[in-house]
């Protein structure tokens, strides 16, 4: 078994190196995977409308379109950067959208999340609600991008160093999730890729951040051989 798990890669119309980047990470990593999990933050702003999909990021859903076309579920958990992915786009790529999830890898109990539970950014909590939904439908696409721009800035922090007590954060809020009987915890959101196993009553149980995709080319990846591991994407020489 071969399972990918990425996220935090914050593609933007401004940058297409990047999106090229990481469609050819998806068709290199991820076409043979059994499944792959986007741990949120795919996009710098996503909102879902009916029948449209943002012509810039057209190349990297028809790179998932065609995983998820080969019969490989694609997940998708979204990030603080998105803003309900919406029926169109799961009906168009194929990819499940969801807050976390909580899955058995093999007689693992884990659970998956952007790792955005515990923001205390209360303009971020606002924009997450159904009115602000309701209005960004309103506002049509290419309005609610212009605006989603100008907003940025206080959605995120654009360079995100390392910060050893931002890690700590992660792996107090991953212990107890492993409190809560959980084997595995992988998250994203920190930019900081992490591995921290332990123990529990049922045997070793292991903390895993997926990092910054772009900055440090870091995922995470579980084999039924490895187990789970942090890995750092080497593009392949064709």
């Amino acid at each position: 078994m071969k399972i990918i798990f990425f996220g935090d890669t914050h593609l933007n119309k401004k940058n297409p190196a990047r999106i090229q980047f990481v469609e050819t990470f998806v068709r290199d990593v991820c076409t043979d995977a059994d499944m792959v999990f986007i741990l949120g933050d795919l996009f710098e702003f996503y909102h879902g409308y009916d029948g449209y999909i943002y012509p810039w990021y057209h190349g990297i859903v028809d790179a998932f379109k065609d995983v998820t076309g080969q019969g490989r579920p694609v997940y998708f958990l979204e990030g603080n950067h998105e803003f309900d992915m919406g029926a169109f786009f799961q009906l168009y790529s194929g990819i499940r959208c969801v807050k976390n999830m909580v899955i058995d890898v093999e007689g693992k109990r884990t659970f998956i999340a952007h790792g955005d539970e515990f923001t205390t950014n209360p303009l971020l909590r606002f924009l997450k609600t159904p009115f602000i939904y309701g209005v960004m439908n309103l506002f049509g696409p290419r309005l609610s991008w212009r605006i989603a721009m100008g907003l940025s800035l206080f959605m995120s922090k654009k360079k995100k160093g390392n910060s050893e007590k931002v890690m700590l954060i992660f792996r107090d809020y991953a212990e107890k999730k492993l409190d809560e009987g959980f084997d595995v915890v992988i998250l994203a959101h920190s930019h900081m890729a992490d591995r921290v196993e332990g123990n529990s009553g049922n045997g070793t149980t292991v903390y895993l951040n997926t990092g910054d995709f772009i900055r440090d080319r870091t995922y995470v990846e579980y084999t039924s051989e490895t187990g789970f591991m942090v890995k750092e994407y080497k593009p392949y020489i064709h």
